[in-house]
């Protein structure tokens, strides 16, 4: 597609020529820029000039009565480094050229050439963001054509899981399993539910807050965290049996109120990582402590600590640590877990003794330490340190 002239241009050029000419030396000024055809081929064309509506002016320099030389004409380049992007033309009733007018003139031209390269940036950008709408459209689409077909083996997935509960015995040791086989399949719900509304908050020319992803957060204000956190616990205990990794976690669970799926997320977060790069056979496990104005969730494992100078790189965001090489993973997950802490309040912090904190948990390893503040509303647990 090929650029045009603004019409902003088009006026700032005219401004310029007209201000300019306030002496009584030149007898015409004029601003050519380069243009493309609907061939492709470059040709000059005058979008400014003075004095305004200047008839003898040709409309193109193909005009041969601009190509002979002449004393009283010059032509200055409007040039972007080694680009030419137009000329201005210059006739004077003067019999020389002062340095002085000649100064001027160069600066002139300086002027009409960044003018003419910001144009042509704007012209871009607004072609570039046409493009990146169409591909939205696109995206958007796709994404909810796939979330369409994500729910049938979704709902089917739910409706083997309620069958196989009603073949089991109430007394069987698969019934925890099948629980956490629905309670899987809620949280899945609720990620496609947020999938369907990202579109609509996508390619916003208005400048935001930064997101705290994933954005799965419930629309509930506040939860009790005594009751969230036993389906995520059990993911955690069916993925370290299945990987032959000790689980540790109290029978017991902390008295808290608040965003409890924000919390909810970055435990998981911590727990994916723990079973991702905790080296096989390592302990895992989760315990709290209170106090009268905080309750901390500690997830611990008994790998290797993190090396001292990337304790705190790792929760940047997009960094990752020495020991993540061979694992897939983003580098996300810590940077907005310790958003959310935030975003709560919060804090979230690394410990490489994580056996001074829980009793369970070995003397070295890595512990990451959700600290989370008592509303003033909220009636605080006793100051107790549970272990498992």
């Amino acid at each position: 597609m090929a650029l045009g002239v603004s019409a902003d241009y088009r006026s700032l050029a005219q401004h310029l020529l007209e201000s300019f000419a306030s002496g009584g030396e030149l007898r015409c000024l004029a601003v050519y820029i380069a243009l493309s055809d609907a061939s492709g081929l470059l040709h000059l064309e005058t979008v400014a000039c003075w004095p305004t509506g200047l008839q003898r002016l040709p409309e193109s320099l193909s005009d041969p009565a601009l190509q002979v030389p002449e004393q009283g004409r010059r032509w200055l380049p409007l040039r972007n480094g080694h680009h030419l992007l137009g000329a201005l033309l210059v006739e004077t009733t003067a019999l020389s050229w002062p340095d002085s007018l000649s100064q001027r003139l160069s600066h002139l031209a300086t002027a009409l050439a960044t003018a003419r390269t910001l144009d042509l940036r704007c012209e871009n950008m607004a072609l570039d963001l046409e493009h990146l709408r169409k591909q939205q459209a696109e995206q958007e689409h796709q994404l909810a054509a796939l979330i369409h077909q994500m729910r049938n083996p979704l709902a089917a997935l739910r409706t083997i899981a309620q069958l196989l509960r009603r073949r089991l015995d109430q007394d069987s040791d698969h019934q925890q399993l099948v629980t956490s086989l629905l309670d899987e399949g809620q949280q899945l719900e609720r990620y496609l539910k947020v999938l369907e509304q990202l579109p609509r908050q996508r390619l916003s020319t208005e400048l935001e807050q930064p997101r705290l992803l994933p954005p799965f957060r419930s629309s509930q204000a506040d939860g009790r965290l005594q009751e969230r956190l036993p389906p995520l616990l059990r993911r955690a205990q069916s993925s370290c049996e299945a990987s032959g990794r000790p689980w540790r976690q109290p029978q017991d669970l902390p008295r808290w109120t608040g965003d409890v799926d924000a919390v909810a997320e970055i435990l998981a977060n911590l727990i994916e990582n723990a079973l991702r790069y905790a080296p096989p056979r390592a302990p895992i496990g989760f315990c709290w402590s209170t106090s009268a104005d905080a309750v901390q969730l500690l997830l611990w494992d008994g790998g290797c600590p993190i090396p001292e100078p990337e304790r705190e790189r790792i929760f940047c965001q997009g960094q990752r640590g020495t020991t993540s090489t061979g694992h897939q993973g983003t580098g996300y997950g810590l940077s907005l877990g310790r958003q959310l802490a935030r975003s709560l309040g919060g804090a979230l912090t690394l410990t490489t003794q994580p056996g001074l904190l829980c009793s369970e948990a070995p003397p070295e390893g890595n512990g990451f330490l959700l600290n989370l503040p008592i509303s003033p509303q909220a009636t605080p647990a006793p100051v107790a340190k549970t272990s498992p």
